[in-house]
C-alpha cells in the first residue's frame, strides 16, 4: 500500500524546543495545525507580501500576540506551512516499480503539491526544510537510492537533483503564470520572437511557433527523463566495467 500524505501530522517528529509538537499552546482553542492551515489559506489568498501575523490573528479571530504562544517568529511559521504542503506528496510503496519510476514518482508529486499550493514555492527560497513531512520524503529518495545500488557520495548528490530540479521547475512555472495567463504570455513572446530579424534569429524563430504544442508538463517530463537518464548513467559507471 502507497504511503499516503500526512499533512496534519505535525506531530511526527518531536523536538526539544517543541516547534513540531502538536499540543496546544496557552490558548486551548488553536493547536499549530490549525494556525498553519489558516495560514497557508491567507497566503494564497492575499499573497506573499500582503501576509502579517496581525491579519493572520483577524482572520483566526484572535489577538496578534497569541501567535507567539505558538510560533517564535514567522519564519517559523513559514516552516511548519511549507512542511505541511509537503506532507501532500504521496510516496510509492517501497516495493512498488524499479527505483527510477519511485523517483520520478516523487518529482511529480513535488511538483503536482506545489502548483496546489503556489504561496509555497515563494516561501521555499533560501529555506532549508526540515520539518517531519520533509524529513520523510528526504527519507524515500535516500533510501530508494541506496537500496538502487548508488553509493552515499552519489545518494547524497543525486538526492539533491531530483529535488532542486522538481522545486525549481515549477517555481519558474509558478513565476511564468498558469492557465489563462500563462498562454496570454506564450502568446506575447510567440508574436515578439515572429518579428525579430530572420536573417539573424532563423533558429529561435523556426522553434517558437512550438511554443503552445507542447505544454510545460511536457517540458517538466522531458527534464525530468534527462535527470533520471543520468543518475542511470552514473549509477552504471561506479559499477565499473561488466
Amino acid at each position: 500500500m502507497a504511503d499516503r500524505p500526512n499533512r496534519a501530522k505535525l506531530r511526527l517528529r518531536p523536538n526539544p524546543e517543541g516547534l513540531w509538537n502538536e499540543e496546544k499552546g496557552p490558548d486551548p482553542r488553536l493547536s499549530r495545525s490549525e494556525i498553519v492551515e489558516a495560514a497557508l489559506e491567507l497566503l494564497e489568498k492575499d499573497g506573499f507580501e500582503a501576509f502579517s501575523m496581525r491579519g493572520l490573528a483577524t482572520a483566526l479571530n484572535i489577538k496578534s500576540p497569541s501567535l507567539y504562544w505558538h510560533f517564535r517568529s514567522k519564519d517559523e511559521l513559514f516552516d511548519l506551512v511549507v512542511d505541511a504542503v509537503l506532507g501532500e506528496c504521496r510516496l510509492p510503496a517501497a516495493d512498488e516499480a524499479d527505483w527510477a519510476e519511485r523517483l520520478t514518482s516523487v518529482a511529480r508529486e513535488i511538483r503536482r503539491v506545489l502548483l496546489a499550493h503556489p504561496a509555497a514555492t515563494r516561501l521555499l527560497t533560501g529555506r532549508v526544510p526540515l520539518g517531519p513531512n520533509w524529513l520523510r520524503l528526504a527519507e524515500y529518495v535516500i533510501g530508494t537510492l541506496r537500496r538502487a545500488g548508488f553509493d552515499d557520495r552519489l545518494t547524497n548528490i543525486c538526492y539533491l537533483v531530483l529535488l532542486y530540479y522538481a522545486v525549481g521547475f515549477v517555481t519558474q512555472e509558478i513565476s511564468f503564470g498558469t492557465g489563462a495567463e500563462a498562454r496570454e504570455r506564450f502568446d506575447q513572446m510567440q508574436e515578439f520572437v515572429q518579428h525579430l530579424p530572420p536573417e539573424q534569429y532563423p533558429n529561435l524563430i523556426a522553434v517558437t511557433a512550438g511554443f503552445n504544442e507542447r505544454g510545460l508538463e511536457d517540458r517538466f517530463e522531458i527534464g525530468l527523463s534527462g535527470v533520471i537518464g543520468g543518475f542511470r548513467a552514473e549509477l552504471a559507471k561506479a559499477a565499473g566495467p561488466a
